[in-house]
């Protein structure tokens, strides 16, 4: 019982968990989407060192400007 949501009724809602899920896993997409973004950008910028010849000593911190989340 613990997939299903009550309504305002006190009841469990069955077709509320299926949108409430619905809901969650277009977040979860669209974060693992910015994810990757954030990811394939960090390889550019090394491989724009590397054909450079020039070498990361530290570490990449990036800012996420829209969610202000920061990744590493």
């Amino acid at each position: 019982m613990d997939r299903y949501w009550k309504n305002a009724s006190g009841c469990y809602d069955p077709t509320l968990a299926k949108v409430i899920e619905k809901e969650n896993s277009i977040e979860k997409a669209d974060k693992k989407a910015r994810k990757k973004q954030v990811h394939d950008t960090i390889q550019e910028i090394k491989n724009i060192l590397k054909d450079r010849d020039l070498e990361l000593i530290g570490r990449i911190e990036l800012k996420d400007i829209r969610t202000n989340k920061k990744y590493k």
